[in-house]
């Protein structure tokens, strides 16, 4: 309070962290986006009963081609699957970025967004040498949902075909075609570099 009874204004504390309203939104810089995405990957892209993926190999680089579909694209042509993919969102930019890490395509947040669905109850995480990402019941509920959505009608719709032409691929058989036909775009990329179409 001032001298005169105003009370000053206090400055807001991570005001730098929120985005304007002005600005579009950033979908990137928001984990339940990045969760909604697992939550249909798993559920289009997974097999099994609960759906599963085998590792987070597998699942990153099944997320690599989720979010990035131009590329799924190029892999649908390259497997001779072109027709699957003659009706997907024709958008270049992906839905968000990864960088190359060890193995390819790589988003060092996935702990994170794991963590999150775990403890919603929506996935369990199992395995000793190899994760086994499953969806729960109430995680595969979820799924369903979203995939009604509008909203997520492209990653759907994406998720489908994705899970149509590459679900029963292994990880590595994935890792192997991504440095195949990315050369430039992954494999020449230096570690830790964003991955641009």
């Amino acid at each position: 309070m001032t001298d005169d009874g105003v009370v000053a204004a206090r400055p807001i504390h991570g005001a730098a962290e929120v985005q304007p309203v002005y600005q579009p939104l950033d979908t990137d810089s928001i984990p339940e986006f990045h969760a909604a995405r697992l939550l249909l990957l798993l559920w289009t892209c997974g097999s099994g009963s609960p759906r599963r993926i085998s590792g987070r190999t597998k699942l990153a680089k099944l997320d690599f081609f989720l979010r990035y579909p131009s590329f799924l694209e190029r892999a649908l042509a390259a497997t001779g699957n072109a027709a699957a993919g003659r009706d997907l969102d024709r958008n270049p930019e992906p839905e968000a970025p990864m960088i190359r890490y060890r193995y390819g395509p790589w988003d060092p947040r996935y702990r994170s967004f794991l963590a999150l669905l775990e403890s919603r109850g929506l996935v369990q995480i199992s395995g000793t040498r190899v994760d086994q990402i499953a969806l729960t019941t109430s995680g595969g509920r979820l799924a369903r949902q979203l995939a009604e959505r509008s909203e997520f009608s492209g990653l759907g719709q994406r998720g489908r075909v994705l899970g149509a032409a590459f679900g029963a691929w292994t990880g590595t058989s994935l890792k192997d075609l991504i440095y195949e036909l990315f050369p430039e775009q992954v494999g020449e990329r230096a570690m830790g570099e964003r991955i641009q179409p």
